[in-house]
């Protein structure tokens, strides 16, 4: 993979894969996964870590509701394309971003860099400020009702 790129893949979830999750799903009713234990080859067993598990189960969750699966691989510093495309505005956005100081970037020549981490978190501070704001128009929509 070369520096700053990020590679993607499709992962193919056939029907039967998406009936076992349905299965799962409606198996577990309105309970929720605190641990997910994975079987090795030999026989012996591990738990996964919380967050893994939590995030196998939403992937459970998400197959057996009909979405399609795929996976990322990001590097550890980015291009402000990668960047942008990651935190879901356009190159230019971000650029501005980085000029006001609301995300950390470092210059390499004539190029900036961005390290994943800065990238995540930028990721989840606009989509919270997303939802506050979609939750806000919804109760002032409300007024009105």
């Amino acid at each position: 993979m070369r520096a700053g790129t990020m590679t993607s893949r499709a992962v193919p979830v056939d029907e039967v894969a998406r009936a076992e999750a349905a299965d799962v799903v409606t198996s577990a009713g309105d309970r929720r996964a605190v641990t997910v234990r994975m079987t090795l080859d030999d026989g012996s067993s591990i738990d996964l870590p919380d967050r893994l598990g939590t995030f196998l189960a939403d992937l459970v969750e998400s197959m057996a509701g009909g979405a399609g699966v795929s996976t990322s691989v990001l590097p550890e510093e980015m291009t402000t394309t990668v960047a942008a495309d990651v935190i879901g505005v356009s190159r230019p956005t971000l650029v501005k971003m980085i000029d006001r100081g609301e995300i950390a970037a470092r210059s390499v020549g004539t190029h900036r860099r961005l390290r994943r981490e800065d990238v995540l978190a930028a990721r989840v501070t606009r989509r919270d400020a997303r939802r506050i704001a979609a939750q806000e128009l919804l109760e002032a929509g409300e007024a009105f009702d």
